[in-house]
C-alpha cells in the first residue's frame, strides 16, 4: 500500500512537470518572422540604355506582383524610386507600408511592406558619401536607412533597412566605414536593450571592402550576428586561419562570383533585447524574373529571404509610445521637393569644378 502511494505521488509530480514544462515552451517559443530584402531597381533609366532593354514600370509591377506572392510578413525594398506607386499597388497582402519619401533626387528609396503593424518610422540621411557624377553618384539622392518599429504579436522589434554607398573606391569604402559609424550611433541612442533586425542593401561583404570594416563596426563592436554566416557558413565569419580556403572554396564553387549567391550585399543582422533573441532556420538569394533566360530581367540584384524564430524569456515590452506612419501634406512635400533639387545642383556644380580642376 505504501508503494502504491509513493508510486501515485511520483506519477503526480511527473504529470506537474510535464504540464509546467509544456506551458514554459509554448510561453517561450513565438512563431517564425520571414524577412525579404530586395533592391528592386527603380530608377528612371530610359529603355536606351537599361540592361536587356529593361522596361523598368513592366519590372516594377511585376516584381511588386512577385513580392506580394512571397508569403514573407516583412519585405524591405530599397531604390524604390519613381515607380513606388506600381510597386505598392501590386502588394495587397500587406496592409502596413511606409509611405514613399519620393523619387530621385529627394526620395532615399527605402520602403517596408508588412503584414505586422509598423510604428515609429524615422528617415536618416547618411552624413558622409562619395561620388556625385563619378563613382556610382551617390550623392545624388540622399541615401541612408529607414528605420521603424515592428509589433509582432505584441512584441516590439527595431527593424533597420538601409542602403550604403555602392561602388569598390577607396573613397567609397571609407564612406561606408563613416556610414556604418552613424548607423551604429544612432541605434545605440534610439533602440538601446531593444530587439534589432537590420537589412537592406549593403552593399559590402565579409570578404571584401576591407577598409569600410563592416565586421568591426557590426558585428564584432556591434555584437550582431550574421544570418547568412550563421546559417549557411556554419557561423564563421572569415576572420580565421581557414578564412582564405573558405573564399577560395566559395569562389571555386561559384566561379568567381558572390553576387546574389554567397556573403552578398543583402544581409540580415540581429541583435537580442528585451528578452526576446532570434535564430536563423532558413538563407537564401534567388532571383526574381519573368524571363528564365534572363535572371536579372527585374532586378539587378537577387531577393534575400531569411526565416527567424522568435524566442520570448521573460520579455518585457516597452513602455514607449508608438505614432502610426503619416504621409506629408503636399505642402510640405513642394518644399522639400525644392530643396533637395537645390541640393543636387549645388552639389553637381561643385563636383563639375573640381572634375575641370583635376583634368588641368
Amino acid at each position: 500500500m505504501k508503494s502504491q502511494r509513493i508510486l501515485s505521488i511520483l506519477l503526480i509530480f511527473a504529470f506537474l512537470f510535464c504540464c509546467v514544462f509544456s506551458a514554459h515552451a509554448e510561453s517561450t517559443q513565438t512563431p517564425s518572422l520571414t524577412v525579404i530584402c530586395s533592391n528592386v531597381g527603380g530608377l528612371p533609366i530610359p529603355m536606351l540604355f537599361a540592361p536587356e532593354h529593361k522596361f523598368v514600370p513592366h519590372a516594377e509591377r511585376t516584381l511588386g506582383r512577385m513580392l506580394n506572392e512571397s508569403g514573407a510578413d516583412v519585405v524591405a525594398v530599397q531604390e524604390d524610386f519613381q515607380y513606388h506607386a506600381l510597386l505598392a499597388r501590386q502588394m495587397t497582402d500587406y496592409p502596413y507600408q511606409t509611405f514613399t519619401s519620393g523619387g530621385i533626387p529627394a526620395g532615399d528609396g527605402l520602403n517596408v511592406f508588412s503584414k505586422y503593424p509598423i510604428y515609429n518610422v524615422d528617415r536618416v540621411a547618411w552624413t558622409q558619401f562619395n561620388g556625385i557624377l563619378t563613382d556610382d553618384n551617390d550623392g545624388l539622392t540622399p541615401k541612408g536607412f529607414l528605420k521603424c518599429t515592428l509589433d509582432v504579436n505584441g512584441m516590439l522589434i527595431d527593424l533597420y533597412n538601409i542602403h550604403t554607398d555602392a561602388s569598390r573606391s577607396m573613397g567609397d569604402q571609407l564612406a561606408k566605414k563613416a556610414q556604418f559609424i552613424q548607423l551604429s550611433q544612432y541605434i545605440e541612442a534610439h533602440s538601446a536593450g531593444r530587439p534589432i533586425l537590420i537589412t537592406g542593401d549593403f552593399n559590402c561583404t565579409l570578404h571584401t571592402y576591407y577598409y569600410a570594416e563592416f565586421y568591426e563596426t557590426m558585428l564584432a563592436d556591434g555584437q550582431y550576428k550574421d544570418a547568412w554566416v550563421e546559417f549557411v557558413n556554419d557561423g564563421n565569419y572569415l576572420r580565421g586561419d581557414d578564412a582564405q580556403e573558405i573564399i577560395d572554396r566559395y569562389n571555386a564553387q561559384y566561379d568567381n562570383e558572390f553576387w546574389g549567391l554567397w556573403d552578398s550585399y543583402e544581409r540580415v543582422l540581429y541583435r537580442g533585447g528585451d528578452g526576446l533573441s532570434f535564430d536563423v532556420t532558413d538563407f537564401g538569394y534567388e532571383y526574381y524574373t519573368d524571363r528564365p533566360d534572363v535572371p536579372q530581367a527585374l532586378t539587378d540584384h537577387a531577393v534575400m529571404s531569411c526565416t527567424l524564430q522568435l524566442y520570448a524569456q521573460d520579455y518585457a515590452r516597452p513602455d514607449t509610445e508608438l505614432q502610426k506612419p503619416e504621409d506629408k501634406p503636399l505642402q510640405e512635400k513642394i518644399v522639400y521637393f525644392a530643396q533637395m533639387v537645390w541640393r543636387c545642383l549645388r552639389l553637381m556644380a561643385s563636383d563639375l569644378v573640381r572634375l575641370v580642376r583635376e583634368a588641368f
